[in-house]
């Protein structure tokens, strides 16, 4: 009998040719399609690391990335929003177990975030006060909760579940790629939420899986690696249908009989492979180690966050370079909008932009490797 999570794949690889087909619309609608969202929540796409016990798809991690892979190289922004959503929607297994079976219980369960700019929660008589400002809110006009991190009074951070209606929402999403994650800002002003939807995710979680034994940022880092990959390689299918029928002006060979053409199509393939060999290597490795780890306290090294940091960051900006060289095939042709291409190139280029694809990591590991002590930081 097929597991829960071959069956969620075997539905989300159904709306794959889909998905693909309506990316343009994603993109000029700056959100994903109604009916797309129901499909997606149908196959179980946002709630796919959600324990089995609670109604989720508890698909194992590794799996999990090549899912995001897949529909990333349908649609960045589809990709991009069904991660978010999986991803931050694990934060709520630090809530009590009553609210968990309450989130996920609803069939149309879609969690959204972003990180906090002035964000300050107090308790009040009856649980906590929030007043915020949060940015990047990828898929905010699907989901049916929102997650907010905020300063504690009493020191640290915590996390508070909330819904949509309670908050401001400011369309200021007008951006070059990745314009279908609709990522909007929100606010609260004073609002109330009760005790039993705050967290500490410093604390223990609620529920111990492998998913709350890595943090949540590195699990961010290499699924957000696994979309740029996806990217990539919808980009070198787009440049090898080009390179099939275009003769460039003022040249002698067409591009599919071009000696530099084969060279750069080869480095981009080998590059993307090594890429992608990497991500795979590294989360497998971690992964097996940490659910082999007694509990959830100190599951995860510090060698082992260093080797997801690279994986995430590294990945991200290879993807990058491999678009850049089936860009620099396609030419002329390449730069038009209603080019494939062109949406590709201009949703890698935004995710190079995000803060899990800092150049900066790269230190930061090196000095760990000469040093031996490792920064701990939100994002490491």
């Amino acid at each position: 009998m097929p597991t829960a999570h071959a069956i969620a794949q075997t539905a989300i690889e159904s709306h794959l040719s889909e998905i693909a087909a309506r990316a343009e619309e994603i993109e000029q609608t700056r959100r994903l399609p109604p009916d797309l969202v129901a499909d997606l929540n149908s196959a179980g796409a946002f709630r796919l690391l959600i324990p089995a016990l609670y109604g989720g798809v508890e698909m194992p991690f590794e799996d999990y990335l090549g899912v995001i892979e897949q529909l990333a190289q349908a649609d960045a922004s589809t990709a991009w929003c069904v991660n978010q959503a999986a991803v931050i929607g694990t934060t709520s297994l630090w809530l009590p177990e009553e609210k968990i079976r309450e989130i996920w219980g609803a069939a149309d369960t879609a969690v959204a975030n972003g990180p906090p700019f002035q964000c300050e929660i107090d308790t009040a008589a009856h649980g906590y006060v929030l007043t915020g400002h949060w940015g990047f809110s990828s898929g905010c006009q699907h989901a049916t909760w929102m997650m907010g991190a905020a300063k504690f009074s009493d020191g640290g951070y915590r996390i508070s579940y909330f819904r949509p209606e309670q908050v401001a929402f400011t369309d200021n999403w007008q951006v070059a790629g990745l314009k279908g994650t609709g990522s909007f800002e929100f606010k609260a002003d004073h609002l109330c939420v009760p005790e039993d939807q705050v967290a500490d995710l410093a604390a223990s979680p609620t529920v111990d899986t492998e998913v709350t034994r890595v943090p949540g940022s590195l699990l961010f880092a290499v699924s957000f690696a696994a979309v740029a990959l996806g990217v990539a390689q919808g980009a070198l299918t787009d440049v090898l249908a080009i390179a099939q029928g275009k003769m460039p002006r003022f040249s002698a060979l067409a591009l599919r009989d071009d000696p530099d053409v084969h060279r750069l199509i080869g480095q981009a393939q080998a590059r993307w492979r090594a890429a992608r060999a990497y991500l795979r290597l590294t989360v497998g490795e971690v992964f097996g180690a940490v659910r082999q780890s007694p509990g959830p306290k100190d599951a995860i090294t510090h060698d082992q966050r260093a080797h997801l940091r690279m994986a995430g960051t590294h990945v991200i900006r290879e993807s990058a370079a491999v678009l850049d060289l089936a860009y620099k095939v396609a030419g002329s042709t390449g730069i038009y909008q209603d080019q494939t291409l062109q949406r590709r190139f201009q949703d890698m280029h935004v995710i190079t932009q995000h803060v899990q694809a800092r150049e900066s990591y790269y230190g930061l590991l090196g000095r760990y490797a000469i040093s031996g002590e490792y920064e701990l930081t939100p994002m490491t």
